[in-house]
């Protein structure tokens, strides 16, 4: 049990590190995940866009990719809030409360799966 606190803590604590060296660029990037994806150079940069504006969180679809389901999730890793959007070209919007570092996790219907870290200052 002790071993399982202890790796939690750590993950945690790289979730929290990583949020924190990836929030102090300017924006958001939008990485993917699949390793076929991530090794190429065709990101979701341009496809995908994210902007944190006070506690206001906007994700952006600029060209059709289906059905996107976005989680957004805390440092902590509890989940804050999740939405689908249907029919894109679209944006989805999120008000995040509390001030603190967040991930954002995109699936499309394809089965692609996109990141980005951002952090919500007070």
């Amino acid at each position: 049990m002790k071993r399982l606190i202890v790796l939690t803590a750590l993950l945690q604590l790289c979730v929290v590190l990583e949020a924190n060296e990836i929030s102090s660029k300017e924006g958001i990037d939008v990485f993917g995940t699949k390793e076929n994806i991530y090794n190429s150079t065709e990101f979701r940069h341009e496809t995908i866009s994210a902007d944190i504006t006070g506690h206001t969180l906007t994700i952006t679809f600029n060209d059709n990719v289906g059905i996107a389901h976005i989680i957004i999730k805390d440092s902590n890793g509890v989940y804050i809030d999740r939405e689908n959007v249907f029919s894109t070209p679209d944006y989805a919007t999120f008000i995040i409360d509390d001030a603190g570092y967040y991930r954002m996790d995109i699936t499309l219907s394809n089965g692609e799966q996109y990141y980005g870290y951002f952090r919500v200052e007070n």
